[in-house]
């Protein structure tokens, strides 16, 4: 009996082991019919998790759109991290052809020397690098286009830039699902787009940051007076506003108030709003608080922003010889002055500022004003006067007494 017993018992446990089979395939299978447009995203900093302005990108898609990603596997021998940081951009480019229905197409090539690849990658403007002594050039960049071949590029993926993987992959797709572009309405006194401002009226080329917004923008210059902004305005561009009248401030502030999106620039110190011979009637400030509180922001009146720890050094004359000082309202900041999360100011690492005027969160702010460049905690607010004429380099430097904490310089206001 005790070998019928064996049995059984053998029996028993190898219809437990094929059912178990069964119920793994049975499991696998249903799960993959039932929920095989739900993933879990385990990754550290969510990788592979969409934002929903990038799902809302994808959806509306209307026509094909493909991308053609260059990497050399060369470049990922000699660089695992450059091998490891390819793998993400391939599997979420893959991700975003699921998201939207096949609309975004992935073509993945791999661009050999010499090769048809290599001059497809060098026609779209890809940047390569040096790989050996023979001048051999890896790539790792994309390029798009969309059915009137239309075209956007990354030239080239760095793995500093990857925690914006996902905003620079979505505005690539975003620019060709929408190929015309946005209109930027620019409202200056100053002549930033070329012309005369002041006698003698000679004219004056336009300021290179207006040739540089071209390159992705319309650009129209509007009229400093006017009673409403014109509807076909996407982003409306402030520079040192002043001198403006109430007509102007209610439109200004209605294009906002209705969804409109506005890059305001205002100073304490306009150095470039100085007549000819130097000759100043009025201070040459901005004047447009009255609309920034309002939006929870306000321009720190009559003064401007020094930092010892950020001053660069110049050459001044005392006593009739030459020695180095720190200027502190002259800044040189870097990356710990910046918002490396925001994609505004994440992948910049250096810039110089003179005399830049502080922003301020007035107390009954409903609105989010979040710094993106910042002065260090050893800073100070210093009289703007102390600065415009003839300034006492050595004088600032002696009296400067650290306020323990940073200034706003720049700030992005959400809310309502």
């Amino acid at each position: 009996m005790k070998w019928l017993e064996t049995i059984d018992r053998y029996r028993l446990a190898v219809a437990g082991l094929a059912l178990s089979v069964v119920l793994f395939f049975a499991v696998n299978i249903f799960s993959n019919a039932a929920f095989q447009a739900l993933r879990l995203d385990m990754t550290e900093g969510k990788l592979f998790t969409l934002s929903e302005g990038t799902r809302n990108v994808l959806a509306a898609i209307d026509e094909p759109i493909r991308l053609r990603l260059y990497y050399s596997k060369l470049l990922g021998e000699r660089s695992p991290r450059h091998a490891t940081y390819f793998e993400r951009v391939r599997e979420l480019a893959d991700r975003y052809g699921e998201i939207s229905g096949g609309k975004v197409i992935l073509e993945v090539l791999n661009p050999e020397p010499f090769s048809d690849t290599e001059d497809s990658a060098v026609a779209f403007g890809l940047q390569g690098i040096p790989l050996n002594n023979t001048g051999d050039l890896g790539y790792f960049g994309l390029s798009g286009v969309n059915s009137t071949d239309d075209r956007a590029v990354i030239p080239f993926f760095t793995t500093e830039r990857e925690s914006f993987l996902e905003y620079d992959l979505t505005k690539v797709v975003f620019t060709l699902a929408n190929p015309e572009r946005k209109v930027v309405g620019v409202m200056s006194r100053l002549p930033i787009d070329g012309g005369a401002m002041r006698p003698p009226f000679t004219q004056t080329p336009a300021w290179a940051i207006m040739d540089q917004i071209r390159e992705f923008f319309q650009v129209r210059s509007l009229p400093a007076e006017l009673r409403e902004i014109p509807e076909d305005i996407d982003i409306l561009m402030l520079v040192h506003p002043k001198g403006l009248n109430d007509f102007t401030l209610y439109a200004i502030d209605q294009f906002v108030l209705g969804g409109g999106r506005a890059l305001v620039f205002v100073d304490a110190n306009a150095e470039v709003d100085v007549p000819p011979g130097g000759r100043m009637t009025s201070l040459p400030r901005s004047e447009f608080n009255k609309v920034l509180e309002t939006w929870g922001v306000r321009l720190a009146s009559g003064k401007v922003a020094g930092d010892l720890d950020a001053a660069r050094r110049v050459n001044v004359r005392v006593g009739g010889k030459m020695t180095v000082v720190d200027y502190v309202v002259w800044m040189g900041l870097s990356r710990n002055n910046f918002d490396t999360k925001d994609a505004v100011t994440g992948d910049i690492s250096l810039i110089n500022v003179a005399s830049a005027g502080v922003l301020e969160k007035t107390k009954d702010a409903k609105t989010q004003v979040l710094p993106i460049v910042s002065t260090g905690p050893r800073s100070m607010g210093i009289d703007a006067e102390k600065v415009m004429i003839r300034p006492d380099v050595v004088g600032l430097f002696r009296d400067f007494k650290s306020g323990g904490k940073p200034l706003t310089l720049a700030a992005r206001i959400k809310g309502t």
